[in-house]
């Protein structure tokens, strides 16, 4: 089945700074980050279900099997959404690095 509608995007200021380009990102990519966020998936497994699922890259390519989680906190936080890092130092320098930068100042659990 297709992923679901993407859900509201909060005003800019709440999620991103706002001279933050938007996201390249495919909408109903973003609904299904955001949506496995608040099931309660760390950035890893989240990536690794967008592979499965059969997602594309802003740029048209497979999503990869393995990934930096990059692409997942920066949606999340754009969206208003605590990243769960689930362990890996990687990601949880990567949320601390673009919250103080001013991304998701209005992040929320998932």
């Amino acid at each position: 089945p297709p992923p679901p509608s993407p859900p509201p995007r909060p005003p800019p200021q709440q999620g991103h700074p706002a001279a933050s380009p938007p996201s390249r990102q495919d909408p109903r990519l973003l609904a299904r980050v955001v949506e496995l966020a608040f099931a309660g998936r760390c950035v890893g497994e989240i990536d690794r279900q967008l592979h499965l699922e059969g997602f594309l890259t802003s740029t048209g390519t497979p999503w990869p099997r393995s990934n930096d989680g990059r692409v997942v906190v920066r949606a999340l936080l754009r969206a208003g959404v605590a990243p769960l890092p689930g362990g890996d130092a990687r990601v949880a320098r990567y949320v601390k690095e673009l919250q103080e930068k001013g991304y998701g100042r209005a992040a929320r659990g998932g």
